[in-house]
């Protein structure tokens, strides 16, 4: 009982010291650190300071303030603080429209952009519209006026068969070539057994006739199909402007409650877009003439220039 006594005895200083030394150690820790530098790197290298003038490259971060605002961070001591807003109204327009980036000195750089949409964010914004057709080509082919001779013919100069006779047989071959009732195969065969026919000194110049006249003739008759398709194309967009405009009056006869009227109207737009659409249907087969011509044209000149 008496040894429990002095042992608690002695260990009540010892408790009553430990707050104390606590204490005096933090104070002293805290001391060590307020002396140490503002800030060091990983490596022990302290930062430089930002050179005057320089500007960060790339695009400016969306979140970052406005040069000259308020908002921002104070200037580092050493260096002048942002210039405060230009008193001008030039200097004014220059700093709103120049780079966050570059803090507003510079004025921005004419737009390049075309159009409605004049920002960054519609990258195509720059291509200019395209211009509104006039023609009334109704075909998905492209149109092509003349099928030129350096296109389908690799025999030789065409000046060579100027200066040829066309006898009656020579014009009966060309007549039956460019005929659309003999089929293309029959066209080459009844071509190649006239050339075998011609002395072979004058085989040259008589092939190079042939197909000057041959290539003549299928151009006419090219430009006449091409010629009414145009005048068909044209109709059509008469007929479908007719539709538009029938379509607007019935819907106001319909308005006005004539019920009369309305059913005359629309049996006139049922009958009108009838032959508009059969129209439309046929509209495939009107192109293809054009491509056909084009075909024989080549077969024939090929024809007539192997060997030559």
């Amino acid at each position: 009982m008496t040894m429990t006594n002095t042992h608690s005895t002695s260990s009540e200083p010892t408790r009553r010291a430990l707050p104390w030394a606590r204490a005096l150690c933090a104070s002293t820790l805290i001391a060590c650190l307020s002396g140490m530098p503002a800030a060091f790197a990983q490596d022990g290298a302290q930062p430089r300071e930002i050179p005057e003038g320089f500007v960060v490259p790339g695009p400016a971060p969306t979140n970052a303030p406005e040069a000259g605002g308020g908002t921002g961070a104070a200037a580092p001591s050493g260096q002048d603080a942002p210039a405060s807003s230009p008193a001008t109204p030039e200097a004014a327009d220059a700093a709103t429209r120049a780079p966050v980036s570059q803090g507003g000195s510079l004025p921005a750089a004419p737009s390049t952009v075309v159009g409605e949409g004049r920002t960054a964010a519609n990258p195509m914004a720059f291509a200019n519209m395209p211009e509104t057709g006039t023609t009334n080509w109704p075909c998905v082919q492209r149109q092509v006026e003349t099928i030129q001779a350096a296109q389908i013919w690799s025999g030789p100069d065409l000046e060579i068969g100027r200066s040829v006779e066309r006898t009656a047989q020579m014009r009966a071959i060309v007549d039956q070539a460019v005929a659309r009732r003999i089929d293309g195969e029959a066209a080459t065969r009844l071509v190649r057994d006239y050339v075998e026919t011609v002395p072979e000194d004058e085989r040259e110049a008589v092939s190079t006739a042939l197909f000057t006249d041959i290539l003549d003739r299928l151009n006419l008759e090219r430009n006449q199909v091409m010629g009414g398709i145009m005048r068909y194309g044209s109709r059509q967009k008469a007929l479908a402007d007719a539709l538009r405009e029938k379509a607007r009056e019935m819907a106001r006869i319909r308005r006005e409650g004539d019920a009369t009227a309305f059913a005359d109207i629309r049996e006139e737009m049922a009958w009108d877009t009838r032959i508009f659409d059969d129209r439309r249907k046929s509209l495939t087969y009107v192109c293809e003439v054009p491509i056909l011509i084009e075909r024989r044209a080549f077969a024939l000149g090929r024809e007539l220039s192997r060997g030559l």
